[in-house]
C-alpha cells in the first residue's frame, strides 16, 4: 500500500449526486411533523451532520434515544425509496478508483450517513473492495464540521492527515477536512463552484481527474 497519499470521499454529493433526494426526503419528513424546511436551510444546517444532530434540530426537546433512532430511520427509508431506481455513481469515479487500486493508493469513505445508506450504494455498485476504510455517522460522536470522521478514516488507513485529500460537497464537510489538516477538493453538486472557492481544487465530477492532477496539490508526488 502506498503510504504517501490517501483519498477520502464523502458519500452524499460526492460518490453519488443524490442531494435532491435527501433534500426531498427531509422536506417530506418535516412536513409530516408540521415543520418547515427550505433548500437553503438544508444546505446550511443539515447537509453533512449526523442523524442525531439533525433530529435534535427538528425536535430539540426529544431526548429518548429510541425515538430519535426511529425518527432517523423513518427519514432514511424515505430517502432510499425515493432514490432506489435513480442510483448512479458520479461520472468518472469508477475510473479514478481503479487507478488508485492499480497504484496501491488507499481510499476511504468518511460520511455522516448511517451504515445502511452506505451499503445501499457501495454494495449495489460492488465497489467496497476499493475502500480500505469506511466510517459512517454511527461511528462518530461529533458530526461535521468537527474533523472526527476524517481523522478516524486516516487513522484506520494508517496515514497522517496532511497526506490525505478529501472530496467534499458540503461546506461543513470542507471545514471538517480543513480542520483535520487535509487537502480539500470541492465537488460542485450541492453548492455552486464559486461557493467552494476556498478549497484546494473544485470539480463538477471525476471525469477529468487523475492521480497526476491530484499530485499538483502537493510538493512531493505519489
Amino acid at each position: 500500500m502506498n503510504k504517501e497519499r490517501a483519498l477520502i470521499f464523502d458519500m452524499d454529493g460526492v460518490i453519488i449526486d443524490n442531494h435532491i433526494y435527501h433534500m426531498e426526503a427531509w422536506i417530506l419528513f418535516a412536513k409530516k411533523y408540521g415543520l418547515h424546511l427550505s433548500e437553503e436551510e438544508y444546505k446550511q444546517k443539515i447537509n453533512g451532520r449526523t442523524m442525531g444532530e439533525i433530529i435534535n434540530l427538528f425536535f430539540p426537546l426529544e431526548s429518548n434515544p429510541d425515538t430519535i433512532k426511529k425518527l432517523g430511520n423513518e427519514k432514511e427509508q424515505c430517502y432510499r425509496d425515493l432514490y432506489f431506481y435513480k442510483r448512479k455513481l458520479m461520472d468518472g469515479l469508477f475510473s479514478l478508483l481503479k487507478e488508485c487500486k492499480q497504484k496501491h493508493i488507499p481510499c476511504g469513505i468518511g460520511s455522516s450517513a448511517p451504515p445502511e445508506n452506505i451499503s445501499f450504494i457501495i454494495e449495489h455498485f460492488q465497489i467496497r473492495k476499493y475502500f480500505q476504510s469506511t466510517v459512517n455517522g454511527n461511528q462518530v460522536v461529533k458530526g461535521k464540521p468537527n474533523p472526527e470522521v476524517y481523522l478516524k478514516v486516516a487513522k484506520e488507513i494508517g496515514i497522517s492527515p496532511e497526506k490525505c485529500v478529501v472530496f467534499e460537497d458540503a461546506l461543513s464537510g470542507i471545514q471538517a477536512a480543513k480542520s483535520a489538516g487535509m487537502k480539500t477538493i470541492g465537488v460542485a453538486t450541492t453548492h455552486l463552484e464559486h461557493e467552494l472557492s476556498h478549497t484546494d481544487m473544485v470539480i463538477k465530477n471525476f471525469l477529468d481527474l487523475s492521480i497526476e492532477k491530484i499530485n499538483t496539490l502537493f510538493v512531493k508526488p505519489i
